[in-house]
């Protein structure tokens, strides 16, 4: 007697992160300062441009940031005390992670160093403290495509960190509308040089087999 059986298999890609970054840095000084051309840094701007702050990624027109000349390229800060964060360790900030023409810009800072540049900015009551305890370090990422802004939707964003010792700790990001940034908070495993992905999880979808 043959039994015809009918079997269907619902498949959720919750679980299957999509890598669509499989680039890797390491946040050393050897590594430091890969640019990607982008208007916003490193080029020197019209007045009626919008620049993004080289440091939290705010845009704002330069007349209203504090300009910085560095390797014979200018880069734009919200405030005085982002700008000398940038001229004491510039190799922290910019470094990038790309695959064809997305980009992604990611700046560093430690949870003290966040705070204080919230707090010179007048923002100090936006800071979470259950959110930022126990975290070292201040995580933020803009996306772009084609040296222009874009607008990811419903992918999620995370960042993983590596030391050279194999520990790794993982954070998710949440998209902040004020900046048009992807931000968030992580223990930093312990280490002089790390290394980070950005990875990119797509929405789900079912399939039937």
């Amino acid at each position: 007697m043959k039994t015809k059986l009918t079997r269907r298999i619902v498949a959720s890609f919750l679980a299957i992160t999509a890598v669509l970054l499989l680039s890797i840095f390491s946040i050393n000084a050897e590594d430091a300062h890969k640019k990607h051309g982008e208007p916003q840094h490193g080029e020197h701007a019209a007045a009626d441009d919008k620049v993004r702050c080289a440091v939290d990624g705010m845009m704002m027109k330069p007349a209203a940031m504090v300009k910085v000349e560095q390797d014979g390229k200018a880069y734009y800060f919200c405030n005085d005390m982002q700008a000398k964060m940038f001229k004491m360790t510039p190799d922290k900030f910019l470094q990038t992670v790309a695959l064809g023409n997305l980009t992604f810009d990611l700046n560093v800072l430690t949870v003290d160093a966040y705070k204080g540049m919230m707090s010179h900015m007048g923002m100090g009551g936006m800071i979470k403290v259950d959110e930022i305890k126990g975290k070292t370090h201040y995580i933020s990422v803009y996306p772009t495509q084609d040296h222009a802004e874009i607008a990811l939707g419903d992918v999620k964003l995370a960042i993983q960190v590596t030391n050279t010792e194999g520990e790794t700790k993982m954070a998710l990001l949440k998209y902040s509308k004020m900046t048009h940034t992807y931000a968030g908070f992580i223990v930093m495993p312990e280490g002089t040089e790390h290394e980070v992905r950005v990875r990119v999880t797509s929405p789900a979808v079912k399939i039937s087999l």
